[in-house]
């Protein structure tokens, strides 16, 4: 399960491990050899901030053209004193350069084994953040670009769609497809604040209270629940999905009499049909 609070999410070694398609071993021994440093270490039960998947995608990367990890290893320490403590590694936008670590620090590129300053020529580090100045054009580019990969490496995804939503917070589609992953990924707290979201940029859409509905059952939170479906109901009275849901939540509160009229409705609306 992932946790989130305070704004921030946390995710557990195995789901690290699904993201990431590796096991949760690898990752427990990356953590052993320090290539990742967890949130909290009490044990085996690690919890890992999303920096961290981002870090452990790149040792997969590195590790997959490497045949060890002492160089690797030796590379993640450099990088990690080049900045102060506080700042997360992620944030130098570290880049796999065909098995080599290339940091990016603003203007300035560094091989992280050798300390080399490079000349960037061509501008060719870019590892998939929005650029400033991007238009319309660039972001239904990354959108779909999202979109694409979601299946095969959810956490390029999240990474793209938390930037296109860093960028525009009121990108209504934005925040419905991160968090219809981020639910698909256990992060029910990240997927309720981004449907949120979407509920304050378009107030009358059916289909977000709905969504906002069933993720409050699916967390037991069943009078909120029932609340986003009746809200489902006001922006569209013909949703069969809402009335058979708010009838079995009002079943399960004993409230067998607003239960039995919202089955009557889909009854006249499948008749209807």
């Amino acid at each position: 399960m992932v946790e989130a609070g305070g704004g921030d999410k946390t995710f557990s070694t195995r789901t690290a491990a699904r993201i990431l398609a590796v096991t949760p071993e690898r990752i427990r021994y990356w953590v052993k050899r320090n290539l990742v440093r967890p949130l909290n270490s009490g044990g085996r039960k690690y919890r890992f901030a999303f920096n961290d998947l981002l870090e452990m995608r790149l040792a997969k990367e590195l590790l997959g053209s490497r045949q060890h990890i002492d160089p690797i290893q030796r590379c993640i320490e450099r990088v990690r004193a080049l900045v102060d403590p506080d700042r997360s590694v992620t944030s130098l936008k570290l880049v796999n350069d065909e098995g080599r670590i290339v940091v990016r620090d603003g203007p300035s590129l560094i091989e992280a084994e050798t300390g080399q300053l490079l000349l960037d020529f061509d501008r060719s580090y870019r590892p998939g953040k929005v650029e400033d100045g991007f238009g319309p054009a660039r972001v239904r580019e990354r959108f779909e670009e999202a979109r694409r990969v979601a299946d095969e490496d959810p956490l390029r995804a999240l990474t793209i769609y938390s930037e296109l939503v860093g960028r525009e917070p009121g990108n209504f589609e934005a925040h419905l497809r991160l968090a219809t992953l981020l639910e698909r990924e256990g992060d029910l707290g990240g997927a309720l604040r981004h449907l949120l979201g979407a509920a304050a940029i378009v107030p009358a859409s059916a289909d977000v209270h709905l969504k906002l509905g069933l993720l409050y059952r699916k967390k037991d939170e069943h009078q909120i629940a029932l609340r986003s479906f009746l809200r489902t109901l006001e922006c569209d009275p013909a949703s069969v999905e809402a009335h058979r849901n708010a009838a079995e939540v009002y079943e399960a509160m004993g409230r067998k009499r607003d239960s039995q009229r919202h089955l009557s409705a889909i009854h006249r609306l499948i008749k209807g049909d």
